[in-house]
C-alpha cells in the first residue's frame, strides 16, 4: 500500500513532531545508567536495535541550589542559563542518571524561603516549585533527541499481539467467588496477532510450569512490538507473573531478555480513578483495551459495561456463532468440555485484537507526534501532551520555562434551556470548533509563552487536521478503505490536542496555563452564543436550548425541507464574526425538552436518541433505563394508552419476579478505598454505602476503581439498605429474593421524569394501576411548551 500520503498529510514540523526526523522506531528502553536502547523495524519486518548514551536533565529555578553539588568520581554536570526571563531560569545536565538523582536528592536537603504570591507571607518552597523534570529516562531522551515513536509507520505496521488467560477456578460453596491473582492454576492461554496468527495452549497432557515456559518462548519468537489484553494490567500479567513465581518460571518477555518491572499507579476517565499495576515490558508496549474502552465511554457515554463481551457486543465484534463460559463454570467446563473452553479462550482474543484497533488508531498517531512511549501516551490526558510538546521545544532553543500561574477561571460555557416540553419539528447547528475558532481569530496565547508557540501549535494541527480528513474522503472514494482508516485516526489524533488546547489554559498544574485568557475565550463564546440566538430569532426561529456550540431550535413555519433548513442556517452563519463558521449537524421529527443538557430527540425514521444523566443515569438499573427510554418514544408519539400500558406491564414483571438479574442489578464503581472509606464513616464524613458494606461482608479485595454488581434484598420499605446488597451472582431464578417493595419504588422514582408533561391529576391516573375503572387516555392532555425564565429575553415560567 502506497504511505506517501501518509507522510505528506503528517509533515514532519520541527514543532509538531521534534527535530529528528529518524522513523520506525517500535521499542525504547534504559539500559544503564547513562544509555538507551532502541529498536527499529526494517521494512521486510526484522527488528534490529542499538545503544545510545544519554544525559538526563531538569530545569531548574535557580544556579544556586547545586552550589556544592559534589557527586564524585569523573562524572560530569553542566549548568546553562536559559535565555529570556522566566521562572525555571537554568537547564541542569548530568552524564548519568545517578547523578541526576543526587542532585535531586541534594535539592531536598536546601531550605529556600519566598514571599508567597497568595499573600501568606514567607514560606518553605518544596522541591516541586524549585525544579521541573520529566521524571523516566525514556521521556527524557525522547524530549532531548526530538525524537517519537513510529515515524514512517501506519498502524498496520505494527506487531501487535493479544493475550488472554483462563485458570481452573472452582468457587467453593461460602467462600467468595472473586477470582484471587495467583491462586489458582493457568490452564489456558490464548493468543494471536494482527497477521493472522492464532494459537492457545493449554495444559492438558503437560504441567502448568511446560504452558508457562511456552509462553515466554512464544512472545520471544513472536517479537511483538505491542501486547494487548482486555484488563491486562489487573488481571493477566500480575497473575502470570504469579505463577510463573511459584512455578519457578523466568517471565523474560522483555525484548532484551528481562522480567517486566510492575508498579502501582493510576488512571483517571471523567469523574472515576482507577488504581492499577503498570507492567513495564522492555523494548514493547502493554496496551490495555479495557481502558481504551474507558477512554471512548468519557466522550461517547454510550457504553453498557466496560467488560469484553459488552464491549464487543457494542462495537460489533462479537462473532455470531461465539462461545459464553461463565467464569464460575471455567473449572467444571474443562473437565467436561475442554474444546468448548479452547474456543472461548480463543473468541477472547479475537474480540480483544479487533477493539484494539478501532480504538487504538489516535493513540498510535499521538505517539508519532510527543515524546512519550505508546503505552504512556495511551494513558495520560491531553494537557500532558500539550505540555510535552511545548517543552520539547522550548528545551530545543534553551529558552526558560515559567511555572503554573496561580487563579482561577470565572466564566464557563453558554448553557440555557429557553423552552420545556414537547416540541418539534427541530433543527440542530453548531459552531465547528467553537473554542479553537475563537483562539486562532482572537490570537488567545497564555502570557508565559514567551516563544509564541501555541496558537502556532494550534494553527499546524487545524490545518493538518483538514488536509487528512479531505485525503481520508478522498482516499474512501478510491476505495482505499486501510489507507482512509488510517487517515481518519491521524486526523482524530489532531482533533484530541486541537479540542483540548482551550482546557490547558485552565489546568491548574500547567506551565503555561493562563485564567484570564481562558476567560476570554468562553467570554467570547458566551457572545458568540448570544448573537446566533439573536440572528436566528430575527429569522423567526423559537430557540429551544443552546449549550456552549450548539442550538437547537424550531425553524419559522415557512421553512420545513431540509435544503430550506440548512439555507437558513448558513444565512445565519454568513453574518458571524470572522472566523467562525455555523454548521447544519442535523433534523428531528420532534424533541422533549427536560432540562439543561437533557433531552430526547425524536429521529424522522422513528429511533431516538437521549442525553443526559437527570432523564437516564447508566448507573441506574436496566429496567429503569429501558422503562424511561421507551416511555420517552410513546410520549413523543403522544400515544398515552402505551405509556400507562408499559407501566402496568413493568409493575406486573417486579411482582411476579417476570425479569432477570441483568434488570434489575446495579453496577457501582469504589471511588475510594476501603480503608478510606471505613476512616470516612467512622469520622462522620460519609454514611455507609451498600457496596463498601457488601465487599466487607464477602471478604472481597477491592481497590479504587474496582466495580461491584449488586441487588437489593429483603422486604419492606427501610429507610437505608446499605447492609440489604447480595452480589448479583448470588441471585438464583428459581428462588428469587429481591426487595419487591424497593423495586416498586424505584419505578415509582423514575415514573418522576415525566412529570413535566401532565397535570398532576393525569400523572397520577397515568402512572396507577390500583382503579376500579379502566384506564381511558380521553381529556389527558400533555404540556407542549414550556417557556423557561431568562434574565436576557424575560420570559416568565409558565
Amino acid at each position: 500500500m502506497d504511505k506517501g500520503i501518509i507522510d505528506t498529510v503528517a509533515k514532519h514540523s520541527t514543532l509538531l513532531y521534534g527535530k529528528d526526523d529518524e522513523e520506525r522506531l517500535v521499542g525504547i528502553h534504559q539500559v544503564s545508567d547513562s544509555s538507551i536502547r532502541l529498536y527499529s523495524r526494517t521494512e521486510k519486518g526484522k527488528t534490529v536495535w542499538r545503544d545510545e548514551l544519554f544525559y538526563p536533565f531538569f530545569f531548574l529555578s535557580e544556579g544556586s541550589l547545586l552550589e556544592k553539588f559534589s557527586p564524585g568520581g569523573n562524572n560530569r554536570h553542566w549548568l546553562i542559563r536559559l535565555n529570556r526571563q522566566n521562572y525555571y531560569q537554568y537547564l541542569a545536565i548530568f552524564s548519568s542518571w545517578n547523578d541526576y538523582r543526587t542532585a535531586i536528592d541534594h535539592i531536598r536537603q536546601k531550605t529556600v524561603w519566598r514571599e508567597s504570591e497568595e499573600d501568606k507571607g514567607v514560606q518553605n518552597l518544596p522541591v516541586s516549585q524549585l525544579l521541573y523534570n520529566k521524571g523516566d529516562a525514556v521521556t527524557q531522551y525522547l524530549m532531548q533527541s526530538g525524537k517519537t515513536m513510529f515515524k514512517g509507520m501506519i498502524f498496520e505496521d505494527l506487531h501487535r499481539i493479544q493475550l488472554d488467560i483462563e485458570t481452573y477456578f472452582k468457587p467453593q460453596p461460602g467462600t467468595s467467588s472473586k477470582v484471587e491473582i495467583g491462586k489458582d492454576q493457568i490452564i489456558i492461554v490464548s493468543m494471536c496477532d494482527n497477521r493472522g496468527w492464532e494459537q492457545v495452549i493449554h495444559t492438558k497432557g503437560r504441567s502448568e510450569k511446560d504452558l508457562l515456559e511456552e509462553l515466554v518462548r512464544i512472545v520471544t519468537e513472536k517479537d511483538p512490538d505491542v501486547i494487548e489484553g482486555h484488563n491486562i494490567f489487573n488481571f493477566d500479567l500480575p497473575y502470570i507473573q504469579r505463577r510463573c513465581e511459584i512455578n519457578n518460571v523466568a517471565f523474560t518477555i522483555g525484548r532484551d531478555g528481562s522480567i517486566p518491572r510492575s508498579f502501582q499507579t493510576g488512571i483517571r476517565f471523567s469523574e472515576r480513578t482507577i488504581d492499577f499495576t503498570f507492567f513495564d515490558v522492555q523494548g514493547r508496549h502493554v496496551i490495555d483495551t479495557y481502558f481504551l474502552v474507558q477512554a471512548y465511554d468519557a466522550t461517547k457515554r454510550s457504553m453498557p459495561g466496560y467488560g469484553l463481551k459488552a464491549a464487543a457486543r457494542h462495537f460489533g465484534v462479537a462473532a455470531e456463532n461465539r462461545t459464553y463460559v461463565d467464569y464460575k463454570d471455567m473449572a467444571a467446563v474443562w473437565e467436561t468440555e475442554p474444546d468448548r473452553l479452547l474456543d472461548y479462550a480463543l473468541d477472547d482474543v479475537r474480540e480483544t485484537r479487533e477493539i484494539a484497533a478501532l480504538l487504538s488508531g489516535s493513540n498510535f498517531y499521538l505517539t508519532q507526534m510527543i515524546p512519550y512511549t505508546y503505552a504512556h501516551s495511551s494513558r495520560i490526558g491531553p494537557a500532558a501532551k500539550i505540555e510535552a510538546i511545548m517543552v520539547r521545544d522550548y528545551l530545543r532553543v534553551k529558552e526558560a520555562l515559567p511555572k503554573p500561574g496561580i487563579g482561577q477561571q470565572y466564566s464557563g460555557g453558554y448553557n440555557e434551556v429557553f423552552r420545556k416540553g414537547i416540541l418539534g419539528p427541530i433543527v440542530y447547528a453548531d459552531v465547528e470548533s467553537l473554542y479553537p475558532s475563537i483562539m486562532l481569530t482572537y490570537n488567545v496565547r497564555p502570557k508565559s509563552d514567551t516563544r509564541n508557540i501555541f496558537p502556532d501549535i494550534l494553527s499546524k494541527l487545524k490545518d493538518l487536521r483538514f488536509e487528512a480528513k479531505d485525503a481520508a474522503k478522498q482516499e474512501r472514494n478510491k476505495g482505499e478503505t486501510q489507507l482512509a482508516d488510517n487517515l481518519e485516526a491521524l486526523q482524530g489524533s489532531f482533533k484530541i490536542i486541537i479540542n483540548a488546547m482551550y482546557g490547558y489554559l485552565g489546568f491548574s498544574s500547567g506551565l503555561f496555563n493562563d485564567y484570564e485568557e481562558a476567560d476570554r475565550v468562553t467570554s467570547t463564546g458566551r457572545e458568540i452564543a448570544r448573537q446566533m440566538i439573536r440572528e436566528f430569532e430575527q429569522r423567526g426561529a423559537r430557540i429551544i436550548e443552546v449549550d456552549t456550540d450548539g442550538i437547537l431550535f424550531i425553524p419559522p413555519e415557512h421553512i420545513r425541507s431540509m435544503d430550506d433548513e440548512i439555507a437558513l442556517v448558513n444565512e445565519v452563519s454568513s453574518v458571524m464574526p470572522e472566523g467562525i463558521t455555523i454548521g447544519y449537524d442535523g433534523r428531528y421529527k420532534k424533541m422533549i425538552s427536560y432540562m439543561k443538557k437533557n433531552y430526547a430527540l425524536l429521529n424522522y425514521d422513528g429511533t431516538m436518541k437521549l442525553k443526559g444523566s437527570a432523564l437516564i443515569s447508566r448507573s441506574a438499573e436496566k429496567f429503569g433505563r429501558e422503562f424511561v427510554r421507551e416511555g420517552y418514544i410513546f410520549l413523543l408519539e403522544e400515544d398515552i394508552q402505551g405509556l400507562h400500558d408499559l407501566y402496568v406491564t413493568w409493575k406486573e414483571r417486579i411482582i411476579n419476579h417476570d425479569w432477570s438479574i441483568e434488570d434489575f442489578s446495579r453496577t457501582e464503581s469504589m471511588k475510594q478505598s476501603m480503608e478510606q472509606y471505613i476512616e470516612d464513616v467512622k469520622s462522620g464524613k460519609r454514611s455507609k454505602a451498600i457496596t463498601y458494606e457488601l465487599a466487607k461482608r464477602k471478604s472481597l479485595e477491592t481497590k479504587k476503581g474496582d466495580r461491584i454488581t449488586y441487588y437489593v434484598t429483603g422486604s419492606g420499605n427501610a429507610s437505608s439498605h446499605h447492609d440489604r446488597g447480595k452480589l448479583a451472582e448470588e441471585w438464583k431464578n428459581t428462588s428469587p429474593d429481591e426487595n419487591t417493595q424497593f423495586y416498586l419504588k424505584r419505578l415509582d422514582e423514575f415514573t418522576q421524569k415525566f412529570l413535566p408533561f401532565f397535570k398532576a391529576q393525569d400523572f397520577s391516573s397515568i402512572f396507577s394501576s390500583d382503579t376500579l375503572f379502566s384506564f381511558s387516555p380521553e381529556g389527558i392532555e400533555l404540556q407542549r411548551e414550556i417557556i423557561s425564565t431568562s434574565d436576557e429575553h424575560g420570559y416568565m415560567e409558565l
